[in-house]
This record gives C-alpha cells, sequence and structure tokens, in this order.
C-alpha cells in the first residue's frame, strides 16, 4: 500500500510540476483523503480544483463516482472547476468532472 500511495504522490507532484510551468499557482494536498489533490489557480483567475488519477499500467484509472461527487461539491464551494488529471505512459490529460470534456490548462504569463 505504501508503494501505492508513494507512486500516485510521485504522480501528483508531477502534474503540480506542469502546472506550476504553464504559470500557475498549485497548492498540495498535505494527504491523501481530501477532495482534491491539488488546488489550482492560473494567472487569469481561472481555478481548478484537480483529482490526480494515474496506473503503471496502460490506461489511467478514473476516479469513483463518489470521489467525482466530492470533488464536484469541493469546487462548487470554492467558485473552481472540478478538474480530473489522468496521467498515462508519461502523458497529462485533463477532463472537466461534470461534462468529461477535454481541458486544456490555460496559458500563464511569467
Amino acid at each position: 500500500m505504501a508503494k501505492d500511495y508513494e507512486y500516485g504522490r510521485s504522480q501528483e507532484e508531477k502534474v503540480a510540476r506542469s502546472l506550476r510551468a504553464r504559470g500557475a499557482s498549485v497548492e498540495v494536498s498535505p494527504g491523501s483523503k481530501g477532495a482534491a489533490d491539488l488546488k489550482v489557480e492560473f494567472p487569469g483567475g481561472t481555478k481548478w480544483r484537480l483529482q490526480v488519477k494515474s496506473t503503471r499500467s496502460g490506461g489511467p484509472a478514473s476516479p469513483t463516482s463518489k470521489d467525482l461527487g466530492r470533488l464536484k461539491q469541493s469546487a462548487t464551494k470554492s467558485r473552481a472547476t472540478p478538474v480530473v488529471a489522468k496521467v498515462s505512459q508519461g502523458k497529462i490529460t485533463y477532463e472537466s468532472a461534470r461534462s468529461g470534456r477535454t481541458l486544456i490548462p490555460p496559458k500563464g504569463k511569467k
């Protein structure tokens, strides 16, 4: 179990680094029990609450319906967009937790 947690945490850090490179302010959740793994704010004011999902195998994992509900509720309270970041084979994709649409992080100014 500890190995799975370490792997998941390393993937959260990878997503955080990627978003920071785009100029976003990123706060990584201190533990794994919260609704969102990352709290992100882009320079233009756009806010995301992110749940990071990853697997070592081919396809990315998906959050449970309970996790999605908690993420959406948390995002609504903070006026943010609930987003699922899927990490698979070194690539990160972002999806709206509400519509399932693919999202592209806003370009930031450094």
